[in-house]
């Protein structure tokens, strides 16, 4: 009795032995198998604060401030041509957005939707800027406001963006023989500053905007300064009281 109890024993002490192997065996298997933790796995790990943020990862962003558009105005080229620009400000700090999806309605005097106009832009920290379309055609129907919708396309981000060294030395307003305005764009940094988005708005006495324009320069360099005009097709009845001149760049 006493050698049947040895041998089973015995024979369970092998089984437990070579369980006790091959699930080390399987665990090991399973865990090379497990992707290596990352900032974009969905998953809380590797130390980061929350999901794919903080820690190793970019910051986390914590209850970003809604865009907020500053005003949307609707200007006539020509006869049953368009233009229509808003003014955006983004409150937040250091939080932007790499993609956002923008469309512009034009409505007439009774509140009828008359032309639409889509397109796509991003939004840096801090960037107050201005949203631009021309060449919008309503036939014969005359747009009296405007309004512009912005869809977040992607998801906001931790950016900490320096301050533009861009200062605009320089405005000219001239009228004839069509109006223009000439803006001297100075960089006061040792750096080129590139791929710079410009944009220019005029006001009236009243503080309305009513003739807005959009440029695009490929850089200004370090220590030097450079000139950009922005021109409308035709010659105002008014000379702007005031004018305003916007830029940025991309930093995604």
């Amino acid at each position: 009795m006493a050698l049947i109890d040895w041998r089973i024993k015995k024979k369970l002490s092998v089984f437990l032995i070579v369980a006790v192997v091959m699930a080390l065996f399987v665990f090991l298997y399973v865990y090379k198998s497990l992707p290596n933790p990352s900032c974009s796995d969905n998953k809380q790990n590797q130390s980061e604060e929350g999901v794919d943020c903080g820690g190793p990862c970019e910051q986390c962003v914590v209850a970003p401030k809604d865009i907020i558009t500053l005003w949307t105005r609707v200007f006539e080229l020509k006869g049953g041509v368009y233009e229509v620009a808003s003014l955006i400000q983004n409150p937040n700090l250091f939080y932007g957005l790499s993609k956002v999806k923008y469309s512009f309605k034009l409505y007439d005097s009774q509140n009828v939707l008359v032309a639409a106009k889509e397109g796509e832009t991003f939004i840096g920290p801090q960037d107050k800027f201005v949203i631009f379309a021309t060449d919008i055609k309503t036939g014969t129907r005359k747009p009296q406001k405007a309004d512009v919708e912005i869809a977040y396309v992607s998801k906001w981000q931790y950016i900490e963006q320096k301050m533009l060294p861009l200062v605009v030395s320089q405005k000219k307003f001239s009228n004839i023989p069509f109006a223009s305005l000439e803006a001297k764009l100075v960089n006061s940094s040792l750096g080129a500053v590139q791929n710079i988005e410009v944009a220019a708005v005029l006001y009236d006495k009243d503080g309305n905007a009513f003739g807005a324009s959009l440029s695009k320069i490929d850089s200004v360099e370090g220590q030097s300064s450079r000139s950009v005009v922005f021109t409308w097709p035709s010659s105002f009845t008014t000379e702007p009281v005031s004018s305003e001149i916007f830029t940025r760049t991309k930093v995604f």
